[in-house]
């Protein structure tokens, strides 16, 4: 009587992992790239045709003064079904009928070396958010000071009533449970980061009547240093490429300011770059050029 009992217990301890293996999905994972700031232009007005162009006196206006635009992280689920647009089984035609069972968004911050507030904390501190159900989820994010890095992994569940293979030629058999995994990861590179240059030459420092960079003749020369390291950089001289790029970098720093400019001048005492709780403009440049040369294989 003694052996049934225990011949039941192993049948159960052999069926355990095998059963377990059916019901185990391996995600379908999406990476995409995202940046803080883009080229960008401004269209004319709908109402009246306004430009907006440089003035130039008699000769009228010429050369738009939109030259970047800040990157937006936009996610649009669909409008038919639920996260449609993120479902492999909704762009089967005819569609895969589905259910959805959870969805969540996770946004993590990295940490990094580059500047601290007098107290030691971080400007850009590290840390994870954390957002679950569709009504709950940010769809639009703008990413003009995040952290390059940074990823925002949005995870889908969802159930079909009939066996579904949701990566043809991947590694998932067909299932009845799968989980669709889309990390947009920002980035940083030269491009970007003279767009993010040029975009913090436009927008306002607040209520101050001058850009985030003030200092209109240091802007010129950090654009022309970006070019040089990146010109440097695509012929193979990495030696001088970060000795560029760690000379911007003190340039960057020599000229962090925490507050406003006294006067609106083109350039002299007190103007820079604003490096404020709500404007950390010098640091935003700082930490995209240690991004870059750890992954551009710069500084190594």
């Amino acid at each position: 009587m003694k052996a049934l009992p225990l011949l039941l217990m192993l049948l159960i301890a052999l069926d355990a992992p095998a059963l377990a293996a059916r019901v185990v999905t391996t995600p379908k994972v999406h990476q995409l790239t995202v940046y803080q700031a883009y080229p960008g232009a401004s269209d004319p007005r709908d109402t009246d045709g306004a430009l907006n162009h440089c003035w130039t006196g008699y000769l009228g206006q010429s050369g738009d003064v939109i030259s970047a635009v800040p990157g937006v992280l936009c996610i649009s689920p669909g409008c038919c079904n639920p996260w449609e647009n993120y479902i492999a089984a909704a762009q089967e035609c005819p569609l895969v009928p589905y259910t959805l069972k959870n969805t969540t968004l996770v946004k993590v911050t990295p940490s990094h070396v580059q500047c601290k507030m007098d107290n030691g904390n971080d400007i850009l501190p590290a840390h994870t958010i954390t957002q679950q159900g569709t009504p709950n989820i940010r769809l639009r994010w703008p990413l003009m000071y995040e952290a390059p890095g940074t990823t925002f992994t949005l995870t889908i569940l969802y159930g079909t009533p009939a066996l579904y293979d949701d990566d043809g030629p991947g590694p998932n058999p067909p299932a009845w449970v799968h989980v669709e995994q889309w990390v947009w990861t920002v980035s940083a590179d030269f491009e970007s980061l003279s767009d993010v240059l040029e975009l913090f030459s436009e927008l306002p420092f607040g209520q101050d009547e001058v850009p985030l960079i003030s200092d209109g003749p240091l802007y010129e020369t950090l654009q022309a240093k970006i070019k040089a390291a990146h010109d440097a950089y695509e012929s193979g001289d990495l030696a001088l490429a970060g000795f560029i790029l760690a000379d911007f970098e003190l340039e960057v720093m020599d000229a962090c300011i925490d507050a406003s400019p006294p006067f609106p001048n083109p350039t002299g005492p007190g103007t820079g770059i604003a490096n404020t709780d709500e404007n950390p403009a010098c640091c935003k440049l700082l930490i995209d050029v240690e991004y870059i040369l750890q992954t551009s294989g710069i500084g190594q």
